[in-house]
């Protein structure tokens, strides 16, 4: 694609430019002495130049070879119609200038008959190293970019430049102007380190962190780092910056470039220990590691989990007491249950009302033996939360006049629940919450079974085909045992389609177990109100996807599962939340 990318260092904007003298562009009437006898001619049409990013202001020569009957150029010549051609479909750089509001700048500019290079604008377009290519192709049907086949930040980028250039010959009718073209290069430097930055870190004993450093500039080509731990005894450290640590004390760590090892920092790093409060269910940030941010799901109560850690050598002696509270206990007002060591803290969210709203949950100390930590040192901790969709509220409308036949709410609406004794109880959180009475066998599994797929919310919503495949989703549920348990009790999540690519045609809903959607939890050994948060057993994390596989429209039914109860004993679930991911 051709482009004007010529800057005129005076005036700023994309117009054709005098050389010399004060001549009023293309318009020959404003300046008398613009005439020639003869035409410009050319020792050579073709100019070429080449050279490297970050080497400051470089020039080259437009009229180099230009003569009008053999003879050098004089008087007013103007240079006009800037052509700039790119290949690899670079993208110039352009800086934003000081004049008008959206204004850019180019790093081509013209003076004196000679075009002005800013080499330095193209340290951050060019590199010898990186593979990058996001950009270029038509962008897709949400407007992003999509990849073109060409690096995005090539080593070298060659432009095709052609202007006309104009003596003042008269010239006959329908003849244009003399035109050259210039092939300019511009070449990428390698990228090396030049240094190597860390920020001192304190580490609780016991728990795990990760020293960030940074190669700088960002673009080196080496980005790899060498991690030395000055005192073994306090901590060790990988090659990913992960500590782990070993005892309380303070020791220093030598991060170096793996490729320039003289290019190096020097950080200390403290091993702490004393009684700390976590809140547990802290959303991970993109290292994996506990974030300061929680999303939870509108109409239903959100749970922060918070457990204590001794200091290193003391133990937990006792029950404890937390204190939580609302940065706004107007609209999300808290409430406390503690079990054990351990606790909750609940809020009230409201309706889909609220979705992208946010409040600080806060958690302090309330009792407790803090061994030999001074009780006042114990330190709150906070999380803010963001309140999302929970499609247990936005549940929309069936395309059957009967409305869909599922229980929402679980209050035992709907279509009768099949494998178990359930029943809907008044001991909730919301007003009723479905009673389920375990069987005799390894597991008790209920579902809703609706083969009417207009009726059925979850082959409405996950069994679509195309329309579904890939929609991501996390979810919650809040759970209370009856009886204290004595042994590990699982509650398990399972989405299961009837139909799908290389599935089974006869009846059996084990038999499709191969593409479901499992999401397990292990329930806390308490009889008081746990928020439970289900892990996707093939992934390891929060989130499930709607397969592949599941690509023609089908039934899709949602069980609970329940392994390890005893027979005759109860589990009471309540408030449900299905939340997409965006």
């Amino acid at each position: 694609m051709k482009k004007h990318l010529l800057v005129n260092k005076v005036t700023a904007a994309m117009l054709t430019t005098f050389l010399a003298g004060c001549g009023g562009g293309t318009d020959e009437g404003y300046d008398p002495g613009f005439s020639a006898s003869d035409i410009v001619t050319f020792e050579a049409a073709e100019l070429s130049a080449s050279f490297d990013e970050e080497t400051g202001m470089q020039e080259v020569d437009l009229l180099a070879g230009a003569t009008a009957d053999g003879k050098p150029l004089t008087g007013n010549i103007n240079i006009s119609d800037f052509n700039f051609t790119a290949d690899q479909n670079f993208i110039t750089p352009q800086v934003r200038g000081n004049g008008l509001a959206n204004q850019t700048v180019s790093p081509f500019s013209e003076q004196d008959a000679k075009l002005i290079i800013d080499t330095d604008k193209f340290a951050d377009q060019l590199s010898t190293c990186d593979t990058t290519d996001l950009r270029g192709g038509p962008r897709d049907e949400n407007d992003n970019p999509t990849p073109d086949g060409f690096l995005d930040k090539p080593a070298q980028v060659t432009y095709t430049i052609d202007f006309a250039v104009d003596n003042g010959f008269d010239l006959p009718a329908g003849q244009v102007l003399p035109r050259r073209t210039l092939t300019l290069t511009m070449n990428a430097v390698f990228d090396a380190v030049q240094s190597v930055t860390a920020e001192p870190i304190r580490v609780l004993m016991g728990q795990e962190a990760q020293l960030f450093a940074t190669v700088l500039p960002e673009k080196a080509c080496s980005q790899g780092l060498n991690y030395t731990i000055a005192d073994p005894s306090i901590a060790t450290i990988d090659n990913m910056g992960n500590i782990t640590t070993l005892q309380a004390g303070q020791t220093t760590v030598i991060v170096a470039s793996t490729d320039s090892p003289d290019k190096s920092v020097t950080v200390n790093l403290e091993v702490f220990s004393e009684f700390t409060l976590a809140i547990t269910n802290r959303d991970v940030d993109s290292n994996g590691l506990p974030s300061d941010m929680k999303e939870v799901p509108a109409c239903v109560t959100a749970g922060f989990n918070v457990t204590p850690t001794p200091a290193f050598g003391d133990t937990l002696t006792g029950d404890y007491a937390y204190n939580w509270t609302s940065s706004n206990e107007m609209d999300f007002p808290a409430s406390a249950v503690n079990y054990g060591e351990s606790g909750v803290g609940m809020f009230s969210v409201g309706d889909a009302s609220t979705v992208g709203f946010t409040f600080d949950a806060t958690v302090s100390l309330d009792s407790g033996d803090t061994g030999a930590t001074v009780f006042a040192d114990v330190a709150s901790q906070n999380v803010t939360a963001t309140v999302i969709r929970n499609l247990m509220c936005e549940t929309g409308e069936s395309a059957h006049p009967a409305g869909f036949n599922t229980d929402f709410n679980l209050d035992g609406a709907g279509a009768p629940w099949k494998g178990g004794t359930v029943i809907a109880s008044d001991d909730s959180l919301s007003g009723s919450a479905l009673e389920v009475t375990a069987g005799d066998g390894e597991s008790t599994n209920i579902v809703q079974q609706v083969f009417n797929k207009q009726r059925n919310w979850h082959s409405a919503t996950y069994g679509l085909g195309g329309s579904s495949i890939g929609q991501t989703y996390k979810y919650s549920v809040w759970v209370k045992l009856p009886v204290l348990p004595t042994q590990d009790i699982t509650l398990k999540h399972v989405l299961l389609a009837w139909t799908y690519e290389g599935g089974p045609s006869g009846p059996g809903f084990d038999l499709r177990k191969p593409t479901a959607g499992i999401l397990s939890a292990t329930l806390q050994k308490t009889t008081q109100w746990q928020l439970v948060e289900f892990i996707n057993e093939a992934t390891g994390n929060r989130e499930w996807s709607v397969p592949p596989e599941w690509n023609v429209s089908t039934d899709v039914f949602q069980f609970w599962e329940i392994y390890g109860l005893p027979e005759g004993e109860k589990i009471l679930l309540d408030e449900y939340a299905a939340m997409p991911v965006q």
